[in-house]
């Protein structure tokens, strides 16, 4: 069997769920949902950030379900154990906070 593509290193696999779905995905659903709440579909803005955010909740609810889940692909394939992602967001749920991610709070705490 051909394998197509570079092997998956911990820093792939690291970027992927930290970067891409952490401060990406799961980032901007806060905004999407405001959008999609607040602004009429014939907004300007709206118009501006939907195909940008077309797809984010579905590809997030998706991730939720299948990937990142106890037991999921991503604890059944890369973490230490079984429920090693329910703890680790347990954990993590306590130190990270929305309004400390963003300017300038997120400056002045570096």
């Amino acid at each position: 069997m051909k394998r197509i593509g570079a092997p998956l290193t911990s820093k792939k696999i690291q970027w992927q769920y930290v970067i891409c779905r952490l401060r990406t995905h799961a980032c901007m659903e806060p905004y999407i949902i405001a959008t999609h709440r607040q602004l009429s579909s014939m907004h300007p803005i709206y118009k501006l950030l939907h195909p940008h955010t077309r797809y984010t909740m579905e590809i997030n609810a998706l991730a939720r379900q299948s990937l990142i889940n106890g037991g999921g692909i991503i604890e059944a394939s890369f973490s230490p154990g079984k429920y090693a992602l329910e703890l680790s967001s347990a954990a993590y749920k306590s130190m990270w906070r929305f309004d400390m991610e963003s300017l300038p709070a997120d400056l002045i705490r570096r």
